[in-house]
């Protein structure tokens, strides 16, 4: 039996309990980790298989006015949740003194200090391009910076739930559907870098053609 399941079992009051125990985790505080382990995944599974995949595609393949602060707006509600997921995921950490001693705690670490910098990349991109009217190498950073960091945090989920030894339904249905999600993205993405790089001949063909045009002829 875990000891968060014997714990939870116990009929005795848990303010005469010692504060830490077996190391460094707090039986004080045991009983708040299930709401706390569950507000982490759920929120985190929204942001990094629902709201970021979403928000990245749409500026992609909706070519609308406005789109890209539908898009920015996605992404920020999306970052919110990560920092919220993060705090809950800390003090779970805390409590079972899982904190930066597994792979998922750093990965996730990792990932969100890097989700800290993409808004100011972002911020970066959007001036530069609305100066040149053009996709810069600020341009591409950003997205494929974004782009890993997604598929990261999918990965991680999985992580997640083996490291809360989660129910094996539940570990199998966020695998099908963060796998399906993830394959779904790469899939949009690999199709619209196909076609803009498509593109991109077609415009040095067409424009060879016409320089060839205006040659004299011998």
């Amino acid at each position: 039996m875990h000891l968060l399941e014997w714990f939870l079992t116990r009929p005795f009051d848990t303010a005469s309990l010692p504060t830490r125990v077996s190391g460094k985790v707090m039986l004080q505080d045991l009983r708040l980790v299930p709401q706390f382990a569950k507000a982490h995944g759920v929120v985190m599974s929204i942001a990094f298989v629902i709201i970021f995949p979403l928000g990245a595609l749409f500026v992609r393949t909706q070519k609308i006015k406005g789109g890209v602060w539908i898009h920015a707006a996605c992404q920020l509600i999306g970052w919110i949740l990560t920092i919220a997921g993060l705090a809950t995921g800390i003090r779970v950490g805390k409590i079972l003194d899982r904190l930066h001693n597994n792979a998922h705690t750093i990965l996730g670490t990792a990932i969100i200090a890097l989700l800290l910098l993409q808004p100011l990349i972002g911020f970066v991109h959007h001036r530069k391009f609305m100066m040149t009217q053009r996709p810069g190498p600020w341009t591409r950073f950003h997205v494929w910076y974004g782009r890993v960091l997604i598929l990261l945090g999918m990965t991680n989920g999985g992580l997640g739930l083996q490291l809360a030894d989660n129910t094996r339904a539940g570990t199998v249905a966020y695998g099908v559907v963060a796998g399906l999600v993830g394959v779904a993205y790469c899939t949009v993405v690999a199709f619209f870098e196909v076609r803009k790089w498509s593109h991109r001949d077609d415009v040095a063909s067409d424009v060879g053609l016409e320089e060839r045009s205006k040659s004299p002829t011998p």
